[in-house]
């Protein structure tokens, strides 16, 4: 098999994009020196990642990157699909999982601006069942040994991950707990995952340390509660129609569904999919399959912390939308001064969990890059999804960069957001 993706992978590394002309949907294309990149330099993303392809360490990535709003790479590279060896194409869409998260934290702080609510209003204003909730008396204690919150969680808490709510993806006695009350599957409701949480304890007191959680998912709960619309509905009206992100959504139909690959993971050193033939990697309720593979069905799972599919392309407007102050192509979805806020550290020292970053609104903020181990700039914001895909935003750069894969429990794709920065940054000459 090794040797065969090795014969073939000429044809596996696919539209590259690195002319100056524009795409048939009018994106910004321009030749890499234009905006301060050497092209041969930018090449080695490819010459890397098809290394890895050859390896039988990757399936296949799609990379972007843009500088003052114009893309100078674009490429995929290897499979879609190792096993059926399906090219990767740059239209391919992906879970982005937790990057799903910085989407959620924008759709509320669109109703910020609105004045519908302020940061440090406790969210039990407007999801009543948070005035009751209670906080185990140690993190690792028994579940049924509890005591009252100190205070109550602020929406500030649930976008920066200081509200004391748990992920539930791990394998201890309360991730099981967490999960085994249904509020990830499929058929809950925002609505619905709310009353399951709220007779969950919490795992710190609110306000008292950074813990990444479902906080975005009781925002999106209050995105639908303060605008009386349904979450996709929301999203799709406020954020994706008015960014042109065609590609994104809860689902995809079966025009589109060919798009959509496995999530790959190593077994006895081998690239397979996570399904029932294959089998998954232990690690809690994300590699399930029957989390994995249910996306190409309506079911109303609409989620803030994950659950959204996207291509690189859709996310990249995003991003750059977010760079460029909450405006793309004429299209205002934050103001200025906002999005600034937002990609502000607003983690005390107490709170912080990193001498490299703090959290901002739905990212991580750069506080110190020699502490980071890679190249961003200070201020950069970022954040990446559990299958390995990533992005960053660099405002002293102006450079925005997406990866997109799908690999869970593989060797070094943890690596990826640091490789990407090696390259990225070693092509920037101007």
């Amino acid at each position: 098999m090794l040797l065969k993706r090795f014969l073939s992978s000429s044809l596996v590394l696919i539209a590259v994009v690195c002319y100056p002309l524009y795409a048939d949907d009018h994106l910004p294309v321009v030749a890499p020196a234009e905006v301060g990149f050497d092209a041969d330099r930018l090449k080695r993303i490819d010459t890397f990642f098809q290394q890895k392809v050859d390896d039988g360490e990757l399936a296949g990535i799609v990379t972007l990157v843009a500088r003052h709003g114009k893309i100078v790479h674009h490429s995929a590279v290897g499979y879609l699909d190792v096993q059926r060896e399906i090219p990767m194409r740059t239209d391919s869409i992906f879970r982005i999982y937790s990057m799903t998260k910085a989407i959620a934290t924008t759709a509320l702080m669109q109703l910020y601006e609105e004045g519908r609510f302020q940061l440090r209003d406790p969210v039990s204003r407007y999801i009543p069942e948070f005035a009751k909730l209670r906080v185990l008396r140690t993190p690792d204690g028994p579940l049924d040994e509890t005591v009252a919150m100190e205070r109550e969680p602020t929406v500030q808490d649930l976008l920066r991950h200081t509200a004391g709510l748990s992920h539930g993806l791990g394998t201890s006695e309360y991730d099981e707990r967490f999960v085994g009350s249904g509020v990830f599957d499929t058929d809950t409701s925002l609505e619905e995952m709310i009353a399951l949480l709220s007779d969950l304890p919490l795992m710190n007191q609110p306000g008292s340390q950074y813990r990444y959680s479902v906080g975005p998912d009781v925002a999106l709960r209050l995105v639908e509660v303060l605008s009386g619309m349904r979450a996709d509905e929301y999203l799709a009206s406020k954020l994706f129609e008015p960014l042109a992100m065609t590609d994104t959504g809860y689902w995809v139909d079966s025009d589109n569904a060919s798009r959509l690959g496995p999530v790959h993971w190593m077994r006895n050193g081998e690239l397979v999919p996570i399904d029932n033939e294959y089998n998954h990697p232990a690690g809690g309720v994300l590699v399930q399959p029957w989390s994995v593979n249910s996306y190409t069905v309506d079911h109303g799972f609409n989620r803030g912390s994950y659950g959204l599919l996207s291509t690189a392309e859709d996310y990249w407007k995003f991003t750059q939308a977010m760079l460029d102050g909450g405006m793309l192509n004429g299209e205002r979805i934050l103001g200025s001064r906002t999005v600034d806020f937002m990609a502000s550290n607003h983690l005390t020292e107490e709170q912080i969990f990193s001498s490299a970053t703090g959290f901002g609104l739905g990212f991580a903020v750069v506080n110190d890059k020699g502490q980071l181990g890679f190249p961003f700039s200070e201020d950069t914001f970022y954040w990446g999804g559990a299958a390995a895909t990533t992005f960053w935003i660099d405002p002293e750069e102006d450079l925005v960069v997406v990866g997109m894969t799908q690999h869970m429990a593989v060797p070094g794709t943890g690596a990826i957001r640091g490789q990407l920065a090696a390259l990225v940054y070693g092509a920037i000459v101007d």
